[in-house]
This record gives structure tokens, C-alpha cells and sequence, in this order.
């Protein structure tokens, strides 16, 4: 996982989550298999974190947001 401070991007996340405290986008480029996160906090504290499609579904495979990544690819 590598964690970066970056802009918002232009293009249309493949799941939202918006809990009471945050959002988080999930993006998923699938020409290069790799998954970000845009996590937007309280007061405009932005963080993205940038997995390969393989991390990120051993880790969140159970989650709705793993399960739309999972779709998108095919697998």
C-alpha cells in the first residue's frame, strides 16, 4: 500500500462509501490492475492510498467495495 496526497481525480469512482466521519472513492485502472482510494475526512483532509488488484482484494474481498472491484475485473 502506498499512501499519497493527490488532487481529486476526474474520473467516476467504481464504489462510494460514506460513513459519518468520512468518504472513501474506490477507482480501479484495470489496464495496470491497480486499485485507489480517495479517503476525505472532516475539514478537508484528503489521503489516497494506491493497492494492486490482489491486495486489495485479499484484504477488503468481503466488503461491497471489493466485491464491485472484483466484478469490474471479470474475476
Amino acid at each position: 500500500m502506498t499512501e499519497l496526497s493527490t488532487s481529486t481525480p476526474s474520473q467516476t469512482a467504481l464504489y462510494t462509501i460514506n460513513n459519518p466521519e468520512s468518504v472513501i472513492e474506490v477507482f480501479l485502472d484495470v489496464e495496470t490492475s491497480t486499485v485507489r482510494e480517495v479517503k476525505c475526512l472532516n475539514h478537508n483532509r484528503c489521503k489516497e492510498y494506491t493497492y494492486t488488484a490482489a491486495e486489495y482484494l485479499d484484504r477488503y474481498s468481503h466488503h461491497p467495495a471489493g466485491m464491485a472491484v472484483k466484478a469490474a475485473l471479470g474475476a
